[in-house]
């Protein structure tokens, strides 16, 4: 039995690495492939993946089914997506991208009702870890693959980034990205554990080195604003005669530091290499805008906008005058991919999950309690200049994950809580 569960972590840790997009990496050159561009063992290694977590959610399937059943938006949004090959203008891309997403997000509902909070942040430490250590030997053994302008394929990206850490992910922003996650991983880990604290804090250290090698300036302002956001986040177990008037602090305060930073926005920018603009993004932006108002109700479906200069994005490279490879804010290309209809969606369930998230903290007492709303606040970030709403495989398994573990009260609370573990136990007995 110890011998199974063991295999089947490992399967969970590799898989997870594998949604981070480092193994497709790896096979392609080191370079980040482009959507075209396709890998015999990646896609065996995908379908494998699929037929092993369709196994195995038949083996958990009286776990599976409870946690699935308590959820709505979520489904239709994936409903959305799946519908939406009826109203692509290509359908035959379309198509395998839906299936790309469900296998994610079948991997995801696996997650979240095998394993509970405090165990998915252990998997995730072990898998990002392993991503982090690897980007650390492929930047300085093998430049050609960790190290942007260092390999043979030559593009105006790479010659733009050129000495930019890119690890094993391909690109700088996505090393930063993940990275991001990963030190916040290890920070609750390290703040829920005494055993083996110091890995956990030597994790978070590499984590933040490599976001500072990849120079991705808007991953560190994510990383620092988590950071500094996480002590308010626990200022929200307190009683609400303390932390009503110290919410209303902090937002006045932050109010008062937003209108600062409004009013000096050029000079701020420009410590960071950035202008108003944001590197061309709100002009790109303002042309996409225009191409949601051609179809804003259903979008160009999932997938089908984004196509170089066969599709659609051929309007918007021709204007812009470089090849964006997607509208640079993962909300703009949901709308774009779906439509109003399924960007509200995905705003419905992402308030319902941020309330959730926030009554979830208030019942947990431990780190992991901390994760939802954590992972909330990143995406949210990371989707303003980047775009990974139902695109990134990681962060949408994440997001599903999240959202079906806090159905999970059983497991989770039990967890992280010595009230619960009591009721549990309560229950039990109760029931025999």
């Amino acid at each position: 039995m110890f011998l199974l569960k063991l295999v089947e972590k490992g399967f969970v840790v590799f898989s997870l690495v594998f949604f981070t997009g480092a193994i497709t990496t790896l096979m392609n050159g080191g370079a980040f492939p482009n959507a075209d561009q396709s890998n015999p063992i990646n896609k065996a290694l995908s379908f494998k993946i699929l037929l092993v977590v369709m196994l195995l959610i038949v083996v958990w399937h009286k776990k599976v089914i409870p946690v699935v059943s308590r959820e709505n938006f979520l489904w239709v949004l994936v409903g959305i997506a799946v519908a939406s090959i009826f109203w692509s203008d290509v359908p035959t891309v379309t198509l395998p991208k839906i299936i790309n997403l469900i296998r994610t997000t079948a991997f995801g509902v696996y997650f979240a009702a095998r394993f509970n909070l405090n165990e998915q942040l252990r998997l995730l430490a072990w898998a990002l870890g392993i991503g982090a250590l690897l980007s650390l030997v492929f930047a300085l053994a093998l430049p050609s693959y960790g190290v942007m302008g260092m390999g043979s394929i030559i593009t105006t990206e790479t010659i733009a980034h050129a000495g930019a850490w890119q690890g094993i992910y391909g690109h700088k922003n996505v090393l930063g990205r993940i990275m991001v996650l990963s030190a916040v991983v290890f920070l609750l880990v390290a703040n829920n554990s005494r055993r083996y604290r110091w890995v956990a804090w030597a994790g978070f250290g590499l984590s933040v080195i490599l976001i500072l090698l990849s120079t991705s300036k808007t991953a560190l302002i994510i990383l620092l604003t988590i950071i500094a956001l996480l002590p308010f986040y626990r200022a929200l177990r307190w009683n609400y005669t303390l932390a009503v008037p110290f919410l209303i602090t902090v937002v006045l305060v932050g109010g008062a530091v937003a209108v600062l930073l409004a009013s000096n926005a050029e000079g701020i920018l420009g410590v960071f290499g950035r202008d108003l603009s944001l590197t061309g993004r709100t002009d790109l932006w303002a042309i996409v805008l225009d191409k949601i108002s051609e179809r804003p109700w259903l979008g160009y479906g999932y997938g089908g906008f984004w196509r170089g200069w066969n599709g659609e994005s051929a309007d918007v490279w021709s204007v812009v005058r470089w090849e964006a490879p997607h509208s640079q804010n993962g909300f703009l290309d949901l709308w774009l991919d779906l439509g109003l209809l399924g960007l509200t969606t995905f705003a419905l369930s992402f308030i319902a999950l941020c309330l959730r998230a926030v009554s979830w903290l208030r019942q947990t007492k431990t780190a992991e309690g901390l994760w939802p709303l954590a992972y909330l606040t990143f995406l949210l970030l990371a989707n303003i200049t980047e775009s990974s709403l139902l695109r990134q495989n990681f962060l949408w398994l994440l997001y599903i994950a999240v959202t079906l573990s806090m159905h999970n009260k059983s497991d989770n609370l039990a967890e992280s809580n010595p009230f619960w573990q009591q009721k549990v136990k309560q229950g039990i007995r109760g029931g025999t």
